[in-house]
């Protein structure tokens, strides 16, 4: 197990004031932020060898796919999120190390296109994903959208 994935792995068992729990706070945080800021520039440039850094490659059809929908409409993706928001997940992670985390964002993915920016209603979104640690920056495994209640 990796010190990034360990690090994820007892942010539950320390105890919320302790330095050591801190870091690894801190470091899921910048690890994560570098994680959707690398798949916001690739996806925005359309640079499929970018995304592939970042994606595995299962994902990685599926967000080709929808960029290809787009293009077909002559419309262009421009994702976004603010306020990134993050605490461990319960799931099981599937792999060594792959690690679970609950992420909530504000969506402020616009389209462009002919008739000029679309904007999707700015709604706070909530994501389970499983990122693998083992490389840097992270790569995104698993997407599963929280249900809302």
């Amino acid at each position: 197990m990796t010190a990034l994935s360990r690090a994820a792995a007892l942010l539950r068992r320390l105890d919320k004031t302790s330095s050591e729990r801190q870091r690894g706070v801190e470091l899921v945080t910048f690890r994560l932020r570098q994680l959707v800021d690398e798949l916001e520039s690739a996806a925005f440039e359309r640079d499929e060898l970018a995304l592939a850094r970042v994606v595995a490659p299962a994902l990685l059809a599926r967000l080709s796919a929808h960029g290809g929908e787009l293009a077909s409409r002559d419309l262009r993706w421009r994702p976004a999120r603010q306020g990134l928001r993050w605490a461990p997940s319960d799931r099981t992670s599937g792999g060594e190390g792959r690690a679970w985390f609950r992420v909530r964002f504000e969506d402020l993915t616009t389209h462009l296109g002919p008739q000029g920016l679309s904007a999707a209603a700015a709604e706070t979104r909530e994501l389970e994903v499983e990122v693998d640690t083992t490389t840097s920056p992270w790569r995104l495994w698993r997407v599963l959208e929280v249900e809302r209640r």
